[in-house]
């Protein structure tokens, strides 16, 4: 089902409503944006995309066609001590991930550059990172799949950090509600275990297969380049290539000769045992 520009945006604001970390009142429902208090940013929920305050009404107006006058933008700024362009771009460069995924922005799913850290949410990407920053690397043996990422904004300050709870979002510790709270002290604790075991202790956050293996376990304290090199596929330059040409010549060979030999003894193979 299609959703129009403005069911999509109401849906957004209730969505984030019941926490006090996003704000909406009467004044950013009129220019589709909520704010979120903890970060001091206000964020697009046409675009689930901060904007700094410097560019708010120019975005609104060119993205959106939605008018935010200078007085709604002042009013905006003054209420919320929103913070401006210099610091945000300070912001990006001193930031490395995400401790958790921030409230009111867009989640997606992406690549990390084992190397330095670098993601993107397209493989194209990493491949020219890779020949631009780690040329002769190999970028699959060298990048981590289904990364949960955010990029807070767009423009200048666009960068895509890696979300590193991606079990909880922010929430506002000064919330009334009990369950709240519960969800706070529940992700400190996994993440002050997590960084003390490097291991996830809750197996309903992990895939299937390494739920039933637990290969997190298996593998601590090895070197994960080493494990990654030693699972790829082997290529053709590779000694183990050679063994597997070789072994599957000798079988393919022996199934030969069973297809056009003797039936009795054929029968006798697939009945044995």
């Amino acid at each position: 089902m299609w959703m129009t520009e403005s069911y999509r945006s109401t849906a957004l604001v209730r969505k984030f409503s019941h926490e006090k970390l996003i704000v909406d009142d009467e004044e950013l429902r009129k220019i589709e944006c909520v704010v979120n208090e903890k970060m001091k940013w206000i964020v697009c929920t046409r675009c689930d995309r901060g904007v700094p305050p410097e560019y708010l009404q120019a975005h609104l107006w060119t993205k959106h066609k939605i008018n935010c006058s200078d007085d709604t933008l002042n009013s905006v700024i003054a209420g919320h001590e929103l913070k401006t362009l210099a610091s945000l771009r300070a912001w990006k460069k001193n930031t490395v991930a995400l401790e958790t995924a921030i409230g009111g922005i867009a989640t997606e799913m992406g690549h990390k550059c084992v190397e330095c850290g670098h993601c993107t949410p397209v493989w194209g990407s990493m491949t020219n990172h890779f020949l631009k920053h780690h040329e002769g690397k190999d970028a699959k043996e060298c990048t981590e799949a289904n990364i949960q990422i955010q990029t807070p904004f767009g423009g200048e300050l666009k960068k895509w950090f890696e979300i590193i709870d991606t079990s909880t979002m922010d929430v506002d510790e000064d919330n009334e509600s009990a369950w709240e709270a519960v969800k706070v002290m529940l992700a400190r604790k996994r993440r002050m275990k997590r960084a003390s075991t490097g291991r996830e202790e809750n197996v309903r956050l992990l895939n299937g297969f390494v739920a039933r293996t637990r290969w997190d376990i298996l593998i601590e304290g090895h070197d994960k380049k080493q494990l990654r090199a030693l699972a790829a596929v082997a290529k053709e330059n590779d000694p183990l290539y050679k063994v597997i040409e070789i072994s599957e010549k000798h079988f393919m060979e022996i199934s030969d000769k069973l297809h056009v030999g003797d039936v009795l003894l054929r029968r006798k193979i697939e009945t044995a045992g």
